[in-house]
């Protein structure tokens, strides 16, 4: 069985992280999303963390026109110290 417990958080962005070839979060706080997911098995229950965040049009608005807001998994980030978890939102 699986769970998903779902809160908001701040995550902060101390200096410009580059998400992907093209796309780069400048320095500032964004709104995110923690996913904890829960599955049990016979060894017991095992947890996943994971952090999105949504980037908007505007934002994306440098890589190509016509591109609404995506949901982005910067849970790698939070992972290296690049993002950090300001809790609560």
């Amino acid at each position: 069985m699986q769970i998903i417990e779902t809160r908001t958080v701040s995550l902060l962005a101390p200096q410009d992280v580059e998400l992907s070839a093209r796309l780069t979060l400048p320095s500032g706080l964004y709104q995110g999303t923690e996913e904890r997911i829960r599955t049990d098995s016979i060894a017991g229950p095992s947890w996943v963390v994971k952090y999105i965040i949504a980037v908007t049009a505007e934002q994306l608005a440098s890589i190509g026109p016509d591109l609404s807001s995506v949901n982005i998994d910067v849970t790698e980030f939070v992972q290296q110290g690049r993002l950090t978890i300001c809790r609560p939102a």
